[in-house]
């Protein structure tokens, strides 16, 4: 088992104290350096995989400290998350331009601490849940205990944007949509206009249902749909479904889920009756709308079901998983459900290219 090494370069002996006893009860190897001068000489010494440091010390300040450590080609990387009594932007500022990675406001308490250094040290992609209730915090938290990732909690919107600025590792963010200060769907708007190359999925947690709601989210930015109360099993498909094997985030700007450019090979005996199978999914799509509206969800059932079992002889077996997905979100009156999954249809028959497998190795 790979044990961190921290240096806590800190001049407050009970700070100093307070510090060592929280990260060495959390299994971390812990170094004290008691001003900027002792930091430097001891990262020379040591490779560290983290470094805390209080920016007013005597001798070298943690500024100056900074610049030192991160001058020398084997600390050029090292996380350095500062300590500091003040929360003034202009010095946050000067500190980012330093190579400060991150800061810790004093007095910082044990969660906000080992939160905060988990996210630097812990290379598996990160999670950002947004909601207010502490109950629906903790409940999602016990379904991810034993998930390969890492968990960010925000209480609000603000909070939410603030940790997506923060953390580069985030690979997926459930959104509650009803929060204080800032709701979700404000949130998820501030947080789509923050992506650039890679589009974060967002997922709307909501307990409202039906198209008017499925709409609204959507428009706001989120790529999915959660229904509140959260299960484990609902929570750990949105994720399977979002982030990939090697844990990371499965979407480009632009798309949603894993559905993105699709070339589909079909039996060349089948080129006539494609272009109106496809036509009908895209009725079903239009029909399956207006059943989820008018609350008649055997119907809505239904066509999932027969979706499911004519895509394979098509050759469309994605289209036969979207309508599985379908028929057992009617089965389940998961309407958010429906919504998110006739939305993924849409978006699969907007990108698919049909090629007669005769076709195959052409060029035009």
């Amino acid at each position: 088992m790979n044990i961190f090494r921290i240096l806590v370069a800190e001049d407050n002996k009970e700070v100093q104290a307070a510090c060592c006893h929280i990260l060495r009860r959390a299994g971390y190897a812990v170094d004290i350096a008691e001003d900027g001068m002792q930091a430097v000489e001891a990262a020379r010494m040591h490779s560290y995989d983290l470094v805390l440091m209080d920016l007013e010390m005597p001798a070298m300040n943690g500024i100056t400290a900074v610049k030192e450590i991160k001058s020398h080609k084997k600390d050029g990387n090292v996380p350095i998350i500062a300590f500091t009594s003040l929360s003034d932007d202009t010095l946050r500022r000067q500190c980012r331009a330093e190579g400060i990675d991150d800061f810790l406001v004093k007095p910082v308490g044990e969660e906000i601490l080992l939160a905060c250094i988990d996210r630097w040290l812990n290379k598996r992609p990160a999670i950002l849940i947004a909601d207010d209730m502490e109950d629906s915090r903790k409940l999602i938290e016990h379904h991810l205990r034993n998930a390969p990732f890492s968990v960010i909690f925000a209480k609000n919107g603000i909070e939410a944007v603030a940790a997506f600025h923060r953390d580069k590792q985030i690979a997926l963010i459930l959104l509650d949509m009803e929060m204080p200060v800032m709701d979700g769907y404000t949130a998820a708007r501030a947080l789509a206009s923050l992506m650039t190359d890679t589009k974060v999925p967002i997922i709307a947690m909501t307990a409202h249902e039906g198209e008017r709601e499925a709409t609204k989210c959507l428009k706001a930015g989120c790529t999915g749909f959660l229904g509140k109360p959260v299960t484990q099993e609902a929570l750990m498909q949105v994720i399977t479904e979002h982030i990939d094997e090697k844990g990371a985030c499965s979407q480009r700007r632009g798309e949603i889920k894993t559905l993105g450019e699709y070339v589909v090979h079909i039996d060349p005996s089948l080129k006539e009756l494609v272009p109106r199978y496809l036509d009908n999914r895209h009725k079903d799509i239009t029909e399956i709308r207006r059943l989820l509206a008018a609350g008649d969800l055997e119907a809505v059932r239904i066509i999932g079901h027969n979706m499911a079992g004519s895509a394979g002889g098509y050759g469309f077996p994605e289209i036969g998983k979207l309508g599985k997905e379908i028929e057992g979100a009617a089965l389940r009156a998961h309407t958010q459900g429906i919504g998110h999954w006739a939305t993924q249809l849409a978006d699969y028959l907007s990108r698919i290219t049909v090629v007669a497998k005769e076709e195959e190795g052409k060029t035009t």
